[in-house]
């Protein structure tokens, strides 16, 4: 399996996690996995950090990685938006983050609008999503909806935070309409985005939920490798592999 490109999900798998006692720390098993030629990339249903962020993020956990090997949801969703090439009247339900990356990569396609005047909605996490906000959106004339996850929740090291999910799930109520996700596990980022030098079908993905990160792989044509999230995993699709210690990478891809 040498040099298969592997894909990292990052909450619960590099980050908000605790190796267990005995085992190598995450960032010298990636630092061992790219010296036996493994190109790694790491991607994220987050929307609320920029590349540079992430790289933040991960260092200051003893990971070191690009910013080129980065890819966010705030990503997938500009590049979707991008590629369909028509101005849009756009509202965005989520991070100042995401309303950037948007901004950036798609520029002159975008016109920020008001709630009820918006052709297009981006939903993702916030908070401070509020009533009236939403009763706004309802008098919008059926705007195309775009979410970035339906994750409900995410482990960052003192517990498990809400997640985009239930946001999106307020603005689909709202304006009666089922969001098009454009995250995990659609496999968009995968197929349009990523800069990979591989097939798919030779990638393996690394993450610790099944509904997300394994239904990826699986929707993809990759393979899956499954990290013990230190609870009961949910049903989903069944991976290749199931390790509880990230350096049980190395023997399993560096051979």
């Amino acid at each position: 399996m040498a040099y298969a490109p592997l894909i990292f999900d990052l909450h619960g798998v590099l980050l908000g996690r605790r190796e267990p006692d005995g085992h190598l720390p995450a960032g010298e098993v990636l630092r061992q996995l790219r010296a036996a030629g493994h190109p790694l990339r790491f991607l994220t249903n987050s929307s609320s950090v920029e590349r540079r962020q992430v790289v933040a993020q991960l260092a200051s956990a003893g990971v070191e990685v690009d910013a080129g090997e980065v890819y966010t949801a705030a990503m997938t969703v500009a590049h979707y938006l991008r590629r369909c090439g028509r101005p849009r009247k756009l509202f965005v339900v989520g991070s100042d983050a995401l309303r950037a990356e948007l901004d950036a990569m798609c520029g002159g396609l975008l016109n920020w609008a008001a709630p009820e005047e918006a052709d297009t909605v981006v939903a993702s996490r916030d908070p401070a999503l509020d009533e009236d906000t939403l009763r706004r959106l309802a008098r919008a004339a059926q705007p195309q909806l775009i979410a970035t996850c339906r994750d409900l929740g995410f482990p960052d090291g003192d517990g498990i935070h809400p997640g985009p999910g239930q946001t999106v799930a307020r603005v689909e109520q709202a304006l009666d309409a089922q969001a098009m996700v454009l995250g995990k596990p659609n496999p968009y980022a995968l197929e349009s985005v990523m800069d990979l030098p591989a097939p798919l079908s030779d990638c393996v993905v690394i993450g610790d939920s099944p509904l997300q990160d394994v239904a990826l792989a699986r929707k993809a044509g990759a393979r899956a490798v499954l990290v013990a999230s230190g609870g009961e995993a949910p049903d989903g699709p069944e991976p290749d592999w199931r390790i509880d210690a990230i350096d049980q990478l190395l023997p399993l891809l560096c051979r």
